[in-house]
């Protein structure tokens, strides 16, 4: 009977303790508790302090802030399955790099916690998320995404679209045609006509006298204003808006567009490689996560 009474007050008080938590969200085995997420929400500017890319919300609401624990749980998991596991050892190997990194000793470093109202567990947790997500990058992500030349000289071009100091030169395809009645939707018909061509092989019967030449090292500043104006606002590996001039219409398919002074591209080359480089990962990013949540077995009860 005694033991019967031990185990009803153990019964009770194993759900009031249930009681005081609450699951909210179920990650195929891992289970989600409300306190987890409140004590998340509580020290968030710490996290995205140390773990910007994985606690990168817009906002503290809860199903913001689950979202980031559902993707660290999947990151987890996804690069454990390819032999990626951090251990405490080399999670504390990463701690102590960073103290001496900052010249602090654990005292210090302790004390620093403190003020982000963080405890050394959190802390120790939290760098172990961010060595798995730059595992997740670098191994998951960035194979995934490719930069080329032309894009690093087109975003270059339109962020320069203003400065007068640069001067081109081009390889060009020119096509051009009699400029009978040249109207803005004729002229728009021939642009597109020529995006086809490219496609096809073949131009509209009203096209077919058109005239091809190629033109190669041409430089921006031995063209007139016009014409030097029409190439410098087109890309390389695309059609210039039509042109007209001697009793023509020109259309400038930009082979390539080239620096004549190449040292200012070289200067800016590599930022705006890296910020490409980090659009289309955000991007790829959330594609990513969009195919994978199909894999698992999650529920939300917010």
């Amino acid at each position: 009977m005694i033991a019967l009474f031990c185990f009803l007050i153990s019964l009770n008080a194993f759900s009031e303790e249930k009681l005081l938590d609450k699951i909210i969200a179920v990650i195929n085995t891992r289970v989600v508790s409300l306190s987890e997420l409140e004590r998340i929400k509580e020290t968030l500017p710490a996290r995205q302090e140390i773990a910007p890319f994985i606690y990168n919300v817009n906002n503290n609401s809860s199903e913001s802030i689950l979202s980031s624990v559902i993707n660290s749980q999947i990151i987890r998991d996804k690069i454990s399955a390819q032999g990626y596991v951090i251990s405490d050892d080399h999670v504390e190997s990463r701690i102590k790099q960073t103290e001496e990194k900052l010249g602090l000793n654990r005292a210090s470093l302790l004390a620093f916690l403190k003020t982000k109202s963080i405890t050394y567990e959190e802390y120790f947790e939290i760098i172990r998320e961010s060595m798995e997500y730059n595992i997740f990058a670098t191994r998951i992500i960035a194979p995934l995404i490719t930069i080329t030349d032309q894009e690093l000289k087109n975003e270059f071009y339109k962020r320069n679209t203003d400065n007068k100091a640069l001067s081109f030169t081009y390889d060009l395809i020119d096509f051009s045609i009699q400029d009978s009645n040249s109207t803005k939707e004729k002229l728009d018909f021939f642009l597109t006509a020529l995006k086809d061509y490219q496609i096809s092989g073949r131009l509209p019967q009203e096209f077919s006298n058109v005239e091809i030449n190629d033109l190669e090292k041409i430089k921006g500043d031995a063209v007139s204003i016009e014409i030097s104006k029409v190439l410098e606002q087109s890309l390389e590996g695309n059609f210039s808006k039509p042109a007209i001039f001697g009793g023509k219409v020109h259309v400038f398919f930009v082979k390539s567009k080239n620096l004549v002074e190449s040292q200012t591209f070289l200067n800016e080359k590599d930022r705006i490689q890296d910020e490409i480089f980090t659009s289309k990962s955000i991007s790829l990013t959330k594609n990513w996560f969009d195919r994978e949540y199909a894999n698992y077995y999650i529920k939300r009860f917010l």
